[in-house]
């Protein structure tokens, strides 16, 4: 596929993640400020790191810089588990860290990994975006497809936001999985957040799953599956989250023709596996 489809649908998909899923959901109130959010969340990463550290853990790791974390990230251009990689990302495709709050602090994390955001204070970031293949083609709707069944049909093609984040000490990159792990178990009924203050977001469900095959030598691993509510139609958003030492993957993905029917997707397994390979040859 030429660079050019290929940023045009990544722009197209990243609009539901970041964008469209905002739009969608609409209400008012109920919601915490944004700085008291912002606040107990950087106490409970404080609190997390200090104990992590006092179990005498994880405090020697070395953070990659840019450069070392640019070296072993997903290389743009390449095809990977059906679909191509991209560098060509812009702050539209991944809000800001801290400008993503939930209305309950302890659902922060996973708000922000939800909307494409990295938690903490990492050394370096890297970002790519992985743009599926389009899995449903109008050939394979039958002899006679609807308008809208084409119209869904031609987007089916999944988009993960993948951010990788270093960070100063191994402690810190524990705090962040310790964050998430706790919001998706405590937050399964649900959560309401906004980005920079705005655009309200509504999940309505939080499910642990399990590991992706082929992720068990990562330090951490983090799975879950979000429903979203937008328009009236229930959607799947997908989370993965893995550590290797001092530095944690995010890959929140989407598909825009299941958030419009409400039909499971799947992330694949390669595309982490691949990242995390590159990652564990860092050392």
């Amino acid at each position: 596929m030429r660079r050019s489809a290929v940023r045009r649908r990544g722009v197209a998909v990243a609009g539901v993640l970041a964008g469209a899923l905002l739009a969608g959901c609409s209400g008012s109130g109920g919601e915490a400020d944004g700085d008291d959010v912002a606040a107990a969340v950087s106490a409970e990463a404080e609190a997390s790191a200090s104990a992590v550290a006092g179990e005498g853990v994880g405090a020697g790791a070395v953070a990659l810089s840019p450069e070392g974390l640019e070296a072993v990230a997903l290389v743009d251009g390449d095809v990977v588990a059906g679909g191509t990689v991209t560098a060509q990302v812009s702050d539209r495709d991944f809000p800001n860290a801290g400008t993503v709050a939930a209305a309950k602090a302890v659902c922060t994390p996973l708000a922000a990994v939800q909307a494409g955001s990295v938690l903490g204070a990492p050394v370096s970031v890297v970002r790519r975006m992985w743009i599926g293949p389009q899995e449903t083609s109008e050939g394979d709707l039958g002899a006679d497809p609807s308008e809208k069944e084409v119209a869904t049909a031609a987007l089916d093609a999944t988009t993960s936001f993948v951010s990788l984040a270093s960070y100063a000490q191994e402690s810190a990159a524990k705090a962040v999985m310790a964050g998430i792990g706790r919001a998706v178990r405590e937050c399964a009924g649900g959560f309401v957040y906004t980005v920079a203050g705005k655009d309200r977001v509504k999940t309505v469900k939080v499910e642990k799953t399990g590991a992706p095959a082929g992720t068990g030598g990562a330090d951490e691993v983090i799975a879950a599956t979000l429903t979203v509510a937008v328009d009236g139609v229930r959607g799947p958003v997908r989370v993965v989250v893995v550590r290797e030492g001092g530095t944690v993957g995010y890959f929140p993905a989407t598909n825009p023709a299941s958030q419009t029917t409400g039909d499971a997707f799947t992330l694949p397994a390669a595309l982490i596996q691949a990242q995390l390979t590159q990652l564990a040859e860092a050392g």
